[in-house]
């Protein structure tokens, strides 16, 4: 009788100490889930942070910035069309963050930047051999750098002068990747004259295009018309020049013929002869 009761306390016992290893394994097990969890939720955190629309818009400043380290130092109207142009754009940098994140933190956005407003329109209009297509070209290729999934359109005059900006922007691009493309995480998959396509290192998705294309500005139809008018009257005038002067030089000088003898488009308009 006393062995059985010892026997069933030592069993007791062994229930008690297993039971007890099951507790604390238990725990350690969630302890390891809970921190894995916490781990990874972290660093997806860490990550969106990194990958904010502020970050990227920052980007876009330090790949201006590594131009003028690099010998293309930029002049002062130059940075003020980069500065109009990253404000115009200011939405593609929140193109990734989820719906309604632009509006949120619209009011952030003009703080840190000291802006009053947003504009997404840019008109710049300067003399000859000023700086414009070197600075599309600089910004085009800061675009690609810090933007994923954007796609950039330009439109020169001609189709040498387009040829020639996206021949910059390839070379501006390889400046700020340090002339190592390949380093920084891209991979041109196509280029031609007119585009060039790059796979960037955000996601599988992230392709990253710039087309430049030369334009053809035609005036429409009604203008023509107009046009074609204005030379006919502008003909009508010069006859009526003509006959002036021979009447002057015939019979009657220094006639005055007044602006009811002119066709009606030049109605402003008086011819005297001399």
């Amino acid at each position: 009788m006393i062995k059985t009761k010892t026997s069933t306390k030592i069993l007791d016992l062994l229930a008690c100490a297993v039971n007890r290893v099951v507790v604390v394994e238990g725990a350690k097990e969630r302890r390891a889930m809970s921190t894995g969890l916490q781990s990874r939720m972290e660093a997806k955190t860490t990550a969106g942070a990194a990958e904010s629309g502020f970050s990227r818009m920052q980007r876009c400043r330090d790949a201006l910035a590594r131009l003028d380290e690099r010998g293309w130092k930029r002049s002062y109207h130059q940075r003020l069309f980069h500065d109009d142009f990253l404000k115009a754009c200011t939405r593609i940098f929140w193109k990734l963050e989820p719906a309604g994140a632009f509006a949120r933190q619209h009011l952030e956005i003009l703080q840190r930047n000291n802006w009053t407003h947003i504009s997404q329109e840019v008109l710049v209009s300067t003399p000859r051999r000023f700086g414009k297509t070197i600075s599309v070209s600089m910004f085009a290729a800061a675009m690609l750098y810090s933007a994923p999934n954007v796609e950039i359109s330009i439109y020169s005059t001609c189709k040498r002068i387009s040829q020639k900006l996206l021949r910059n922007v390839q070379k501006f691009f390889s400046v700020i990747c340090n002339d190592d493309v390949a380093s920084s995480g891209f991979t041109i998959t196509r280029s031609n004259m007119e585009e060039m396509v790059l796979k960037g290192p955000a996601s599988i998705h992230d392709l990253r295009i710039v087309n430049s294309y030369p334009s053809k500005v035609c005036p429409c139809p009604s203008n023509l018309q107009k046009s074609a008018k204005v030379c006919k009257s502008l003909q009508k005038y010069a006859s009526l020049t003509r006959a002036c002067r021979t009447e002057r030089f015939g019979r009657t000088p220094g006639t005055l013929y007044r602006a009811s003898l002119l066709p009606k488009h030049l109605g402003s308009c008086t011819a005297r002869t001399t």
